[in-house]
């Protein structure tokens, strides 16, 4: 994950707050899946939707999440930090019958 830092000249850059870890691919479909869990020492996972038909997704946060279409939506082309405790999963689903691929990833801390 990055945050907004400026430089001696006033530009803003982002700062990298942590390095990745381990990470999940799934293919979306109108079923929910699950990630793998969180990390020990984890706090935050990056879902990158690289859906390829402008499609968005609905994600939920747990110990065993399960997703539903009225779960929040990361929207197509898109990535998203979201908070979890070690030990959490992320669930997905598309919500259509349409599929892509969804990558879900550890921010472990620096």
């Amino acid at each position: 994950m990055s945050k907004q830092v400026r430089d001696s000249a006033g530009h803003l850059w982002p700062e990298v707050i942590g390095r990745f870890g381990t990470t999940t691919m799934l293919t979306t479909s109108d079923a929910s899946q699950q990630s793998h869990a969180a990390a020990t020492g984890v706090t935050l996972m990056r879902v990158s939707n690289g859906s390829d038909d402008g499609r968005h997704l609905h994600f939920k946060v747990g110990a065993n999440p399960i997703a539903t279409v009225d779960d929040p939506i990361i929207p197509a082309y898109q990535t998203e930090y979201v908070a979890v405790n070690p030990g959490d999963k992320v669930a997905i689903i598309s919500g259509h019958s349409h599929t892509f691929h969804v990558t879900i990833t550890d921010i472990l801390p620096s």
